[in-house]
């Protein structure tokens, strides 16, 4: 291990009540979880290739080398920004009385964003954002626009997942040809993004599918961590978390969850 991340678990290790710093069972947790950091460390570094999939763009480690895939078309962002309006307007009035100046720029950069559409969408598509900018206008009555607009985002969220799967393929396509089939096989996905999309999430259903396997083990999912090495220590943690399922309890996937849960479970039934 490195002095300085073994300095660092020191450093933010605690005493348990009840225990001063110089225990010999505060000293033993310590140097355990040193030993725990050096093995995914070394877990880390036999897990090549890695595909780190984030919102924007995909980025492959292979062989000491890095190369990186954008994954955003104009579509999908022209679509999702106009989606947004409903969204920003919404806001606005969320427990509050609604600012009539911001409401008001808001739709007026809308109109604007219309101007400019057309040169990445197609003409039901320009014309499905001027029906939502319309509706987001109030034109429909202060209660009706919400409900009278859920319908053509949720025609924007179609398209915009097409053209997103579009460009994870076009990806693909080009780390196969990199890839032999042995890397391959030996693929591991990262895929990054925020709590509330999870569930469902587009690139995460996209590589269980090509992978035909669920997230966990060489597919996971970095839940609000939007820096490189935290997903890169998370990839390490399942790799070295799986191995300790499978040799103590027989089930790779047993450290997924807490080691107290059963134990609680039964603790808790009996009360």
């Amino acid at each position: 291990m490195r002095p300085l991340l073994l300095a660092a678990l020191c450093a933010c290790a605690t005493a348990p009540a009840g225990h001063a710093p110089s225990d010999p069972l505060v000293e033993l947790n310590l140097r355990a979880r040193a030993a725990y950091a050096e093995a995914r460390q070394r877990a880390l570094s036999s897990a090549r290739p890695v595909l780190i999939v984030g919102p924007e763009k995909i980025a492959l480690l292979h062989a000491g080398a890095r190369r990186e895939f954008e994954l955003q078309s104009a579509r999908y962002h022209d679509l999702k920004a106009i989606a947004h309006l409903a969204l920003g307007l919404y806001a606005l009035e969320f427990q509050t009385a609604p600012d009539r100046a911001r409401v008001a720029e808001l739709r007026a950069l809308a109109n604007k964003a219309l101007e400019v559409v057309g040169h990445h969408l197609t003409p039901e598509q320009v014309e499905r954002q001027r029906e939502i900018v319309r509706l987001t206008a109030g034109e429909e009555g202060p209660q009706d626009w919400k409900r009278a607009v859920a319908p053509l985002l949720l025609a924007n969220a179609l398209d915009a997942a097409r053209a997103e799967i579009d460009d994870l393929d076009a990806a693909m396509a080009a780390i196969r040809r990199s890839l032999g089939p042995e890397d391959l096989a030996r693929l591991h996905v990262i895929v990054v993004g925020a709590h509330m999309a999870r569930e469902g999430e587009i690139a995460l259903q996209y590589f269980e599918k090509l992978l035909g396997e669920r997230e966990g083990q060489r597919l996971i999912f970095a839940e609000g961590l939007w820096d490189e090495p935290s997903q890169l220590q998370l990839l390490a943690t399942h790799l070295l978390d799986a191995s300790v399922g499978r040799a103590f309890f027989g089930d790779e996937r047993r450290l997924h969850r807490d080691l107290l849960s059963d134990a609680a479970s039964q603790v808790l039934s009996g009360r």
